[in-house]
């Protein structure tokens, strides 16, 4: 069957608008740990920013908000100071880090995640979970930002915790948990601002033949996975996945550099990127794309 020139011309053209469309699919986050340079070339509807443990409540993540950025405050419900942080941190950790209570196994306070700080006790219906609610619950009635990036939370602990050596009820105990931190978390949120974004930093796939885990992606908009190995078929496959239903999807790649952040952007199932390296998360690079709509708000 023969084909017109004006068909193949039309066809030609609607190709290259899909893949002019589909690049740079994303938006741009940045990471603002301890200073506040360059968070507001952030300030545009559909960028992202992810503050530390003591800057929240910086002026420029609100007048970055006010331009549009949503501004997602970073908490560690999994890991415990050893030495004093600042205020706002100490908050967080019921204002005495000495109260919190710590992982009860192999014996209570013995495991670490990261070097000088104890892991917490993650079990379902602990004291320490039902804290981490109330303080989340209180970002959600202030509205001074738009939501939690929840680091380290996921089917499993990663850095230090030498969890292959855990036993399969510890294991259970710590992905029970996880999943249900995020169920009362988004129970809250749904009752009392369902725009409010939950966002952990850690996937929810334990590795191993459980499936566990699984269960905590309903309770989420997304994740972010951090300087992942180039864009290879595990973390894309992954990435793709479906998260929370209440429609504003947040998934977030940290890439290596610039230039893994934009092979990233146009990766399916993938709504933000980052270019920046372990060692330069105290404040955000320029931002490696440019903004684009969501539509979801």
């Amino acid at each position: 069957m023969k084909v017109s020139h004006a068909f193949a011309f039309s066809c030609s053209l609607l190709l290259s608008t899909v893949a002019a469309t589909s690049a740079n699919a994303a938006n741009p986050a940045g990471i603002a740990f301890s200073k506040q340079t360059n968070v507001s070339l952030y300030g545009k509807p559909t960028g992202m920013l992810i503050t530390g443990r003591c800057n929240w409540y910086a002026t420029e993540f609100a007048a970055a908000r006010a331009k549009g950025a949503e501004v997602l405050v970073y908490i560690n419900p999994a890991s415990r100071p050893d030495n004093h942080v600042c205020a706002l941190d100490k908050l967080f950790y019921m204002n005495n880090y000495g109260a919190v209570p710590l992982w009860p196994w192999p014996t209570y306070g013995q495991r670490s995640i990261f070097a000088n700080s104890r892991m917490t006790d993650m079990r379902a219906g602990s004291k320490w979970a039902n804290y981490v609610v109330s303080y989340v619950e209180k970002l959600m009635r202030e509205r001074k930002v738009d939501g939690v990036y929840i680091d380290v939370l996921g089917a499993r602990p990663w850095g230090i915790s030498n969890w292959s050596n855990w036993s399969l009820t510890e294991k259970n105990a710590w992905t029970n948990g996880a999943v249900d931190l995020v169920r009362r978390l988004d129970a809250k949120r749904r009752a009392i601002n369902p725009n409010f974004l939950i966002v952990n930093n850690n996937i929810w796939d334990r590795g191993d033949k459980t499936t566990l885990g699984y269960a905590g992606e309903k309770y989420v908009d997304g994740v972010a996975i951090e300087h992942p190995n180039g864009v290879n078929s595990y973390h894309t496959k992954y990435i793709a996945r479906a998260f929370s239903n209440l429609g504003h999807r947040r998934t977030l790649i940290i890439g290596r550099d610039a230039t893994d952040a934009r092979a990233w952007a146009i990766v399916p199932g993938v709504t933000h990127v980052s270019s920046q390296a372990t060692s330069h998360y105290a404040y955000p690079t320029v931002p490696p794309i440019a903004f684009r709509a969501l539509n979801d708000r």
